[in-house]
């Protein structure tokens, strides 16, 4: 299981960095997390668009959908002059307006998901969980070949997050604030909250993602070390993960 970060700016692209989209692939199965605005300019940079097999959405917030009109008509044009074929899959939690736009034609259908039952995308089997959010956003677990990865999208702090990433060896994990904001922004995490909830669920690994406009962002890191003394990275554009160097990270420096 490979993980390739496309883009991981929270709110709003950065001049360097698209809003929220991460590729995950294995054994030729390639499936978006997030398709935030930016994303499809630079995912054309790592992967031919023909080739990408499915797309799941935590939620319909802008900084995580805002390319998918667009993918829509990329699988369309492409679609029309022979390149693919088929429906691409979209899943995301159901029941709004915003959920039935991800259909569209022969091209793309939306699929639902539920923190009720768990179901197969590709070779990953995905689990999900709901988030103190705005808006009603899903956490997503996704196992595969021995591995397991949790991102947590966008989320308040929740003890049932805490057992629901139990033993992942990959958290990817929204910081949005700095400490010295905690209690002020409801729905997002600290990044020294990311840090609690890594130690919590014994994580192989922190990545950083969802990252505020503001401050240095290297410092997010520091603050969850306070934490959590395990492996901690921020997800930058272009960086990858491969889960079967698993043994390679270590919890303690």
């Amino acid at each position: 299981m490979t993980l390739t970060v496309i883009g991981s700016q929270g709110a709003y692209p950065a001049a360097d960095n698209p809003s929220s989209g991460y590729l995950l692939q294995h054994e030729g199965f390639s499936l978006m997390l997030e398709f935030g605005s930016g994303v499809l300019f630079k995912l054309h940079e790592v992967l031919d668009i023909n080739s990408l097999d499915a797309v799941y959405l935590s939620h319909f917030h802008a900084d995580h959908i805002a390319d998918i009109g667009c993918l829509q008509y990329a699988v369309k044009v492409q679609t029309d002059i022979g390149n693919t074929s088929g429906v691409l899959p979209i899943y995301a939690p159901d029941g709004t307006d915003e959920f039935e736009k991800l259909t569209y034609h022969e091209y793309t259908k939306g699929v639902p998901v539920s923190p009720d039952e768990s179901l197969t995308i590709g070779p990953f089997e995905c689990r999900f969980l709901e988030n103190p959010h705005p808006t009603r956003c899903l956490a997503i677990r996704l196992s595969c070949g021995g591995k397991s990865l949790v991102y947590t999208s966008d989320t308040g702090w929740n003890d049932e997050l805490v057992s629901f990433a139990e033993g992942c060896d990959l958290l990817l994990c929204e910081s949005s604030l700095f400490n010295r904001f905690y209690g002020m922004v409801s729905g997002h995490l600290t990044s020294g909250e990311a840090g609690r909830l890594a130690k919590g669920c014994g994580t192989g690994m922190l990545l950083l993602c969802h990252f505020p406009h503001y401050g240095i962002r290297e410092e997010l890191i520091l603050e969850a070390e306070e934490t959590f003394s395990g492996e901690i990275a921020l997800a930058l554009p272009a960086s990858v993960f491969n889960l079967t160097d698993i043994e390679s990270w270590t919890n303690e420096r």
